[in-house]
């Protein structure tokens, strides 16, 4: 069974502007893929569930962060990470998921439809789920 999980992003705060720089998706359950950018919002479509996608933001002033958003034993979840060090990128994230008895991995099995982290220069991110059930799910991205 299919899940999609539409995103749109909001940016709260003009004082840098944010743009998707990166997508992976897990290769379990068929995979899955990313569409294309359109007015802030894109699709995450996952061949089934226990598998996740990554979009990972960079702004014009250097900051980078990323929003984890999947489906784990047939319900949604979402984590964020900030202040992504150079060295790591989406790609290398997303094994951590799916890593035993890592923090991220913890984080994927709370199954949470709403997620916050600040950076350390205070820039605010949220994830909610608008559409938190069902095959054809929803989520907003704030950037604050």
């Amino acid at each position: 069974m299919s899940y999609s999980i539409a995103t749109s992003t909001y940016q709260t705060n003009t004082n840098t502007f944010f743009r998707p720089v990166e997508k992976t998706i897990w290769n379990y359950a068929n995979g899955g893929t990313w569409t294309p950018d359109s007015a802030g919002e894109t699709t995450l479509t996952m061949g089934g569930s226990g598998t996740s996608g990554i979009v990972r933001f960079a702004s014009d002033s250097g900051e980078n962060f990323a929003v984890v958003l999947g489906v784990h034993n047939y319900a949604r979840w979402c984590d964020i990470v900030t202040d992504i060090p150079t060295t790591q990128t989406a790609t290398t994230l997303q094994p951590l998921y799916y890593a035993a008895n890592s923090a991220q991995s913890a984080q994927r099995q709370k199954q949470l439809a709403a997620c916050s982290a600040t950076a350390k220069n205070g820039r605010t991110v949220n994830v909610s789920y608008t559409v938190a059930s069902g095959n054809n799910l929803k989520a907003n991205i704030v950037i604050g």
